[in-house]
Parts: structure tokens; sequence; C-alpha cells
């Protein structure tokens, strides 16, 4: 008897680990499909999508302000090391970059500046920075949204 409680229980927490499991799957494949994609390592949420169109900082950082996505409106423009973070040069991507992130140009715009006013970018094409002028257009410079 003491034998089968013990098949019993050990089926049972099996049981539920799979169901946690899928269920952890299914949640993140729901964000994706949202929009948004949560970072592991990291802890931080992702848009999966960049602003799709050439923007300087303030037009980047007001399109992540004005963002509303997966019912959440604390969406910012993402620090030049959390860029950097989510570049992956394993990547089979165009742009190499974490997760189901897709973007429409290579140079994304960071909220860094240095103390010259200059904005740091991160190129997903070879995984470098840059810096530019905060008021200038970059050559395809996008807004990617991120929240905590």
């Amino acid at each position: 008897m003491l034998h089968e409680n013990r098949v019993h229980f050990l089926v049972t927490g099996i049981f539920l680990i799979i169901l946690l499991c899928g269920s952890a799957r299914l949640l993140s494949s729901q964000d994706a499909s949202e929009g948004m994609w949560k970072d592991g390592a990291t802890g931080l949420t992702w848009a999966v999508k960049d602003n799709g169109s050439s923007v300087n900082m303030n037009q980047a950082g007001e399109y992540c302000s004005n963002l509303r996505l997966g019912g959440f409106s604390d969406w910012r423009l993402p620090s030049i090391d959390e860029l950097e973070a989510m570049y992956d040069k394993q990547s089979t991507k165009l742009y190499k970059i974490k997760g189901p992130i897709e973007l429409s140009d290579a140079c994304v715009l960071s909220a860094t500046m240095n103390n010259s006013g200059e904005v740091w970018s991160f190129y997903f094409s070879y995984g470098g920075r840059s810096l530019g002028r905060a008021s200038g257009h970059g050559s395809g410079s996008r807004a990617l949204c991120v929240r905590q």
C-alpha cells in the first residue's frame, strides 16, 4: 500500500510538472502573438516589432511612451546595454536579435546619450554601437520598445 501511494504521488507530480510546463509554453507563444516577448535571461519584455520607419530620439521616445501593447502602457526606449544584450550572433535572421523579434532595419536607437548629447544606437547587422546626433534622422534608425 505504501509503495502504491508513492507511485501515485510520483505520477501525479510528473503530470503536474508537464501540465505547468505546457501552460508556460502556451503563455509565451500567446505573448508573442500579442506582439510582445519576454527575455528569460534579462526578465525584460520586448515589443516583437519596431516602429517601422526612421525616427530621431525624441520621436522614438514618444513612440514608445504612447505604445499600448498587451494591455500595458509603460513601454520605453531601452538603454544601449539592454539593446546590446539582445544581440544574438548565432541568429540566422538578417538582423541578429534574440527571440521572435523582427526588425525593419539594423539600426535601433537607445535612450542612452553621452555628455555631448549624442545618442547611442545599436546595429543588429554586425553587433556594434554607434553615436549620432539626438535631433537628426539616422539612416534607418528605429524604435524598439521594452518594459520591465
